[in-house]
């Protein structure tokens, strides 16, 4: 049995920037329990490239549509959990 290929990702950050205190945040800051960092960075890039992706690799109709409108729910989501808690109105 051959193992299935796997990407590796590693981001390392100077903590003392915003990019670094982004990753702390995560980290820190779970987007659910027992979620981890590698777990809040994948749902962010699944909200903002899951239906380009899909869509580069010819997916189409149905089976674009359903990824496509949770990657817009999730994003309209947290357009709303920003404004709210940085008190703007838009």
């Amino acid at each position: 049995m051959s193992d299935a290929k796997q990407e590796i990702l590693s981001i390392k950050r100077d903590s003392n920037n915003i990019d670094g205190q982004i990753l702390n945040f995560l980290k820190t800051s779970p987007i659910s329990p027992g979620s981890t960092l590698a777990d809040a960075v994948m749902v962010t890039l699944k909200a903002h490239w899951l239906p380009l992706v899909l869509y580069s690799l010819g997916v189409r109709g149905e089976k674009l549509r359903t990824p496509t409108i949770w990657a817009l729910h999730q994003l309209e989501a947290q357009a709303r959990l920003i404004r709210r808690l940085c008190e703007i109105d838009t």
